[in-house]
């Protein structure tokens, strides 16, 4: 299933098909913003005075200096989820005590699945790795691996499912789970997930906010990981909140293939934008990173402000959208104001910040 960038906003007109609300041929007006004056092009030149490189997945881009990224837990690199954080080396290790405490004197509800730490993999002192439950309800041997390491001033948080039943006590569901058609080799996945969690993260280093790295690999939150062997899947969001006007959010995905694009769905689309009374300011075709892609900005009024016609802003681009594949990784972009107040900007100044951002995409060098 696709997962969805916190505020974007076009995918609901699917779910309101899917409710059974009416689409009609709607034809879609566009309301072409007038051209900047002066002192609304100072505004934004004085916003983009500085601006600094940014890295996400494989693509490079440029934004204002006054933005940064603040989602640091959304990154999936085929079914390994991880998070980061910059600490100092003393935070990382009383992290890594406090934590395997806590697992250690962690309750099961059902006596059978303790203990509920399994087993500690020191590869380090910077890296280590607890074979856990994942909870105290569930069983003991549906697990979690969870991997903790500490490189170049970054935390990083690896989490993993696997599933073990090698034990003799888990013998009766085992029995069970095959009786019910269950696939032998998907009952005993520790080894090969522990091999590709250990390889992983051999792989992943921290890095600055503005780094961008010049080997093969794919960039996370404050971290870099190096290309291994095969292809990856890549799941990783980053969000840019310019408060409180707006968010831009950079989701990259290179699994993600759609069977159609934005611009052959735009019947829905028009038909949601036309129960929130929403004006199209520009719909197109365009390039992003030398790729093609769809493009439609909107705004419309809000329930704070239900007389201002652009109250709530509704621009998004998606590239690669039925192509994507690992050189060609999905790219959705939006920027929204989701449940904060009326932009300061008007629409002549916010398409021109979107322009400015979406323009510099570019694939990084080097980065297969």
């Amino acid at each position: 299933m696709r997962k969805l960038p916190l505020q974007l906003l076009f995918p609901l007109a699917i779910v309101l098909l899917a409710a059974g609300f009416s689409i009609h041929n709607y034809v879609t007006f566009v309301h072409t913003p007038p051209a900047l004056t002066d002192k609304e092009k100072r505004r934004v030149d004085t916003l983009f005075a500085t601006t600094r490189a940014q890295c996400v997945g494989r693509y490079v881009f440029e934004v204002s200096a006054s933005f940064e990224n603040t989602l640091t837990d959304r990154a999936q690199i085929n079914e390994v989820s991880i998070s980061s954080r910059r600490l100092y080396p003393p935070a990382f290790a009383q992290r890594i005590r406090l934590r395997e405490q806590e697992l250690q004197n962690g309750h099961t509800v059902r006596k059978v699945d303790q203990p509920f730490l399994k087993q500690v993999y020191r590869m380090s002192e910077n890296a280590v790795i607890f074979d856990r439950n994942t909870n105290e309800s569930e069983a003991g041997f549906g697990r979690i691996l969870e991997g903790h390491l500490y490189a170049d001033g970054v935390a990083f948080i690896l989490t993993q499912e696997i599933n073990d039943l090698s034990d003799p006590k888990y013998q009766e569901s085992k029995e069970s789970l095959i009786r019910a058609g269950v696939n032998t080799d998907s009952l005993n996945t520790k080894s090969r997930k522990l091999a590709e969690l250990q390889d992983l993260m051999s792989r992943l280093s921290g890095r600055k906010d503005d780094e961008i790295p010049a080997q093969p690999g794919t960039c996370i939150s404050q971290g870099f990981i190096r290309d291994g062997k095969g292809t990856p899947q890549e799941d990783i969001t980053f969000i840019y909140p310019h408060n409180p006007i707006f968010s831009f959010v950079v989701w990259s995905n290179n699994a993600l293939k759609e069977s159609t694009d934005m611009m052959e769905r735009s019947g829905e689309i028009q038909s949601y934008l036309s129960g929130i009374n929403a004006r199209t300011l520009r719909k197109e075709k365009k390039q992003i990173a030398d790729f093609a892609a769809s493009e439609w900005l909107a705004t419309a009024p809000s329930e704070q402000s239900p007389d201002n016609p652009t109250a709530q802003l509704l621009f998004t681009a998606i590239a690669n959208e039925k192509t994507a594949d690992f050189r060609h990784p999905n790219l959705d972009l939006t920027l929204s104001n989701h449940a904060l107040p009326p932009p300061a900007y008007s629409e002549a100044e916010l398409v021109e910040i979107w322009d400015r951002i979406t323009r510099s995409f570019r694939i990084r060098n080097n980065a297969f």
